[in-house]
């Protein structure tokens, strides 16, 4: 999807009289572009999106080329525009629908499967999680021009977007392609399936786009975008995303905030449960860190499982508190309190629960400990732990 051209051979000669041929940088991508006339708007969307985050990757942004192709009088060049317009920022999408428009007003002709005055409408929604709901999978099913598209946006708690995956919504509908999710990794998941709204999915999915963008770059991303079909990677399609999840909620929307009053709820649940723990004031604090973590990234703060809480342990302890001895010594018997505490205030299977807990619990506190003994994370705490 490079907008770059191959680097032409050096000739040994020229003819007399003739002029040197011009090929143009965006050969490649036209070329690319051409074979999508005929395809899907779907799979246009998908090219459209991997071309998106290869210019970000670039830092060029899609402004040049969308300049570039308007002033082509060719059919790839309007079809590249067209799917354009189905991804990224409103602000890109609204720039190279115009461009669009102005090459299509020249009588340059539309690719087949083009419907204008045509966006997604939402159709449905849901949500499956682990059981612990350290993973989410939201599936977005929306319809265009009578034809369903399902987004399945994977995500975790804290650390935001995993990957994204764009379906043909089967006939059977949007829940039938998460029956059939689960029932190929059935460990993976809990049988259970919940409706979202348009409004729930905003919610849960736009933060993740923003932070997705505000990040920048990891170290995987340029490799996400190499067509190794075992890479898994958000860049592929958060541009797709962005599009998509920006239109299910009015610009005015504001997405709901948790109570800063839920802090001291959870806080004293948690030490009036059977927590078991003699030094109630270390309880306390610890259980202040991860419930006001919780609040600030606007999530129920008792929603937890062994990737967040290691997140948040790292992030808000390991990286920001001194820790004395003796608490770091009671911090196991703490989180351990803490994680089977959390299964109980969300109605889990206590056993089956508890079980995944007691599984996970020594990895967590190893990456927690292996954190708080890095000296680069030792010079930047500034506080402490009580």
């Amino acid at each position: 999807m490079s907008p770059q051209s191959k680097p032409r051979k050096k000739k040994q000669g020229k003819a007399p009289g003739r002029r040197p041929e011009q090929q143009s940088p965006y050969g490649a991508l036209l070329e690319s572009a051409a074979a999508l006339r005929s395809e899907s708007w779907l799979l246009a969307d998908a090219w459209a999106s991997e071309l998106y985050a290869t210019l970000w990757l670039a830092g060029s942004g899609t402004d040049p080329l969308v300049e570039a192709l308007q002033k082509m009088n060719d059919p790839a060049a309007l079809t590249a525009l067209r799917a354009l317009t189905g991804v990224g920022s409103e602000e890109n999408r609204a720039a190279a629908f115009a461009a669009a428009e102005t090459v299509a007003a020249r009588g340059v002709a539309e690719p087949s499967w083009y419907v204008a005055g045509t966006v997604p409408d939402f159709r449905d929604a849901f949500l499956v999680t682990n059981l612990l709901g350290d993973v989410e999978v939201i599936a977005i099913t929306q319809e265009r021009a009578g034809v369903g598209e399902t987004v399945l946006f994977m995500r975790q708690p804290v650390l935001g977007a995993t990957a994204i995956e764009l379906f043909a919504t089967p006939d059977e509908g949007t829940v039938a392609l998460l029956e059939d999710m689960i029932a190929s990794t059935p460990e993976a998941f809990r049988d259970e399936i919940t409706p979202l709204s348009a409004g729930d999915v905003y919610d849960r999915v736009w933060p993740d786009v923003e932070q997705f963008w505000e990040d920048g770059p990891d170290e995987e991303a340029e490799e996400g975008l190499m067509g190794e079909e075992d890479v898994r990677h958000p860049v592929q399609l958060i541009a797709l995303a962005d599009a998509r999840v920006s239109a299910l909620v009015p610009k005015e929307y504001v997405i709901p905030a948790v109570s800063p009053e839920r802090t001291d709820e959870v806080v004293g649940a948690f030490l009036a449960s059977e927590h078991g723990i003699a030094d109630v004031e270390a309880a306390r604090a610890f259980a202040r860190i991860v419930v006001s973590a919780a609040v600030e990234q606007n999530r129920d703060p008792v929603v937890y499982g062994p990737a967040s809480l290691t997140a948040v342990l790292i992030l808000n302890v390991a990286a920001r508190l001194h820790v004395s001895d003796e608490d770091l010594a009671l911090l196991p018997e703490i989180v351990r309190a803490w994680a089977y505490f959390t299964v109980d205030a969300r109605d889990l299977p206590r056993d089956e629960a508890r079980a995944v807990w007691d599984e996970e619990l020594p990895t967590v506190l190893a990456e927690f400990s292996e954190a708080y003994a890095d000296p680069e994370l030792v010079a930047e705490r500034d506080g402490q732990f009580r």
